[in-house]
């Protein structure tokens, strides 16, 4: 059995499930997952390929004895100690993990122009014309492989006008009720925010420029928090998340923090 684990709750986790999509149909099973949980139970013998994601290099050891193939496709920072050496792995923190897996199931074939747009906002490059709308309407549909096979990147450029323009609106609100806190031993501008964190840490950035990153935060339903951290220059919040188990890029990292 084929197995396909991609990054939670993420356009370009999702983005890098559709391609595995494209090139296995249903003869896998595609499981969410994200940092702070346990591996899924997956058995013996099985086929793996996780995507924008990637478990510590012991847990990735294990299922390798385990499995009878495992292929890690990964990107962010906090991974490349843990992949280094290793030889199930592609890592590439130029590219974003649905570029990744398109590169790695369609090898020589120009990309969708929509794992582009995943791409482009994914490494805050916005390099692609009307690239903050076009994800914006992204955002705004299912995380379904039928739905997300009937998307145009044209139409969702013009459904994401008035989409952005209203995410606009809601940054500022945030960036308004921001104070400053202390997070892991530094003073940031932290706001309560279970959406829009990229932006509206860049917008607390911009505002509050002697602060070396901001924070955004959720209480989840099991009692814990998740934090977003969100810098710009030369900080690297992935050093301050991976010190709480989490993970991600130089200027955009997360962890949980167990409140229990």
């Amino acid at each position: 059995m084929n197995y396909v684990l991609y990054h939670k709750n993420c356009n370009d986790g999702f983005g890098a499930a559709w391609v595995a999509w494209q090139a296995l149909g249903y003869q896998a099973k595609y499981i969410a997952v994200q940092h702070g949980d346990l591996p899924p139970d997956i058995p013996d013998g099985s086929i793996v390929t996780i995507v924008d994601f990637a478990y510590s290099r012991d847990v990735l050891l294990d299922m390798y004895e385990r499995m009878e193939s495992l292929w890690v496709l990964d990107h962010h920072k906090t991974a490349a100690q843990d992949l280094t050496g290793l030889e199930f792995t592609t890592f590439d923190m130029d590219k974003s993990g649905a570029m990744l897996a398109w590169e790695y199931w369609f090898s020589g074939q120009s990309p969708p122009l929509l794992i582009q747009y995943i791409q482009d906002k994914d490494l805050w490059l916005f390099q692609l014309e009307n690239s903050a709308e076009v994800t914006a309407a992204l955002s705004s549909y299912p995380k379904d492989f039928d739905v997300w096979n009937t998307l145009s990147v044209d139409g969702m450029a013009k459904e994401g006008m008035a989409i952005q323009r209203a995410i606009n609106i809601k940054v500022l609100e945030h960036v308004e009720m921001a104070t400053i806190r202390n997070v892991a031993g530094y003073q940031v501008p932290v706001v309560n925010a279970t959406c829009y964190t990229s932006e509206i840490g860049s917008q607390l950035n911009a505002n509050f420029p002697d602060s070396p990153f901001s924070a955004m935060y959720f209480d989840l339903a099991d009692g814990n928090r998740k934090w977003s951290l969100r810098s710009r220059g030369e900080f690297d919040v992935s050093a301050v998340a991976q010190k709480f188990g989490g993970g991600g890029h130089k200027n955009s990292a997360g962890y949980i923090e167990l409140m229990k």
